[in-house]
């Protein structure tokens, strides 16, 4: 069941939890690479995207022994709007812009100590 528009926007109303939808913009993500780009500890990554999964915003999946998480399909015309204001927000806000260049610069450096990570896991917006 999808959560109600008012429970969607108090999700994303949250700095961090738009920073971590506009970087699952790019691709699927694992925590440790959230938490590099973003500067905060694990357990607090983890909260905000349990609140994100809870509204029915991002997916998780088990790949080797890490979780990668991803934007949830825009299954609703609530979630298509709300997504495409991320994108065009994420455009003209440059802190967002900076942290998009910092997971890319995390990525290809391969700071993450999963390999398997590495790859082509971009998603589609």
């Amino acid at each position: 069941m999808m959560a109600s528009i008012d429970n969607l926007l108090k999700a994303t109303a949250e700095p961090t939890r738009l920073r971590i939808l506009n970087l699952l913009r790019q691709r699927s993500v694992c925590v440790c690479d959230l938490q590099l780009v973003l500067g905060l500890p694990q357990p607090t990554v983890s909260r905000h995207l349990s609140t994100l999964r809870l509204v029915g915003l991002v997916l998780d999946r088990r790949q080797g022994n890490r979780i990668l998480y991803s934007l949830a399909p825009a299954s609703t015309p609530q979630l298509k709007a709300l997504r495409q204001l991320v994108k065009t927000c994420s455009v003209s806000e440059e802190s967002l812009q900076k942290d998009l260049r910092a997971l890319e610069a995390v990525i290809k450096e391969g700071r993450c100590t999963a390999p398997e990570l590495t790859g082509n896991n971009k998603v589609a917006f």
